[in-house]
């Protein structure tokens, strides 16, 4: 029972991948709900904020597992909303199912200078999808360069 999810969320993960750029364009404004999951957070470590990447941890206090890829969104606030950050470069990112297990913690780091290059001063977050196995989530943590 436990491989038959495992390969389901695998295989939900590539497909989710494959179609990100199906709904919309680079640059569209993102007006999906974040953060929805009850008792899940994902917060940005500020002293670990560059120009070329973050540190993030996600805190997943729920009664369940979650989990998640590698595969993220930069977004940028401009006159209170959010529009994707468009890449220089092709986004790639291995496809590896990550598992938080309920009642626990982790961080993360992401590169981006090669897809997005430096970041110019401004509002941003990180969008990353997760699932508790039985819907999926936007969860997002917000930082100022």
């Amino acid at each position: 029972m436990k491989k038959s999810k495992m390969i389901f969320m695998m295989v939900l993960g590539l497909n989710i991948l494959l179609l990100a750029g199906c709904g919309k364009k680079l640059g569209e404004e993102f007006t999906d709900e974040v953060n929805t999951l009850t008792g899940v957070s994902l917060t940005v470590d500020e002293d670990k904020v560059s120009e070329t990447g973050v540190a993030y941890t996600i805190d997943n206090q729920s009664d369940k597992d979650i989990s998640f890829g590698q595969d993220y969104s930069l977004q940028m606030e401009k006159d209170g909303k959010w529009y994707q950050v468009e890449p220089k470069e092709a986004i790639a990112v291995t496809m590896e199912l990550l598992w938080l297990p309920a009642g626990t913690s982790e961080t993360y780091e992401i590169w981006w200078d090669s897809s997005y290059g430096k970041l110019a001063s401004g509002h941003y977050r990180i969008v990353k999808s997760v699932s508790d196995n039985e819907s999926g989530y936007y969860l997002a943590g917000e930082f100022q360069l």
